[in-house]
């Protein structure tokens, strides 16, 4: 394997989770080092508040070498120097992504299907978050494990694979034996399965 993507993503989202209990998760989170990474997403945010998370969350995880990915937002991900960006279907590709943040930063892409994994790897991403693997709220059909397994088998070996949506304590280790590399949540603390 290849890649340097995270073991575990936790998705920030204040309305799922507040930010002591994500600044609590993170601090728990600490032994994993840069195997940790917050995306910062929070689409209910202006970009003023976005920010002002941003630099928490940034001087919060640096302090034990987890990582920042931002969600869809270049600006801000170059505003906070965070280690990563993650593109949805209508952001730019992945090349443009690494012209503007640098060639280090780590750039992953949203997938919801095998079809798309494969396709939005070859785009240039360092790694896929292909979801919904369970059933996710507001998410649409699960895909199931053997999505993952069929995933892992046609992406190369240097494109991560992390599974998302109803990812949980209960079935996060079955991701990682159907082939994905990593785990990503909102609501889940998969993060004390790893440490």
């Amino acid at each position: 394997m290849a890649h340097d993507a995270p073991l575990v993503i936790q998705i920030t989202d204040a309305r799922a989770l507040d930010e002591a209990s994500l600044f609590a998760r993170i601090d728990a989170a600490a032994a994993l080092g840069s195997r940790y990474a917050v995306m910062l997403r929070d689409p209910e945010l202006v970009p003023r508040e976005l920010l002002a998370k941003g630099r928490a969350l940034r001087d919060r995880l640096r302090h034990g070498g987890a990582r920042l990915l931002v969600n869809d937002r270049l600006d801000l991900a170059q505003a906070l120097s965070a280690d990563g960006v993650h593109l949805g279907r209508l952001s730019v590709a992945p090349s443009r992504a690494r012209a503007l943040l640098g060639e280090g930063v780590l750039v992953t892409v949203s997938a919801h299907d095998v079809d798309e994994a494969v396709a939005r790897a070859a785009s240039g991403a360092l790694a896929v978050l292909l979801s919904p693997i369970f059933v996710s709220p507001g998410k649409g059909p699960a895909l199931g494990l053997e999505a993952l397994a069929r995933a892992r088998r046609r992406l190369p070996p240097e494109v991560a694979l992390i599974a998302l949506g109803g990812v949980d304590a209960e079935n996060a280790y079955d991701c990682l034996a159907a082939g994905a590399d990593g785990v990503a949540s909102v609501r889940a603390e998969l993060h004390r399965l790893f440490a």
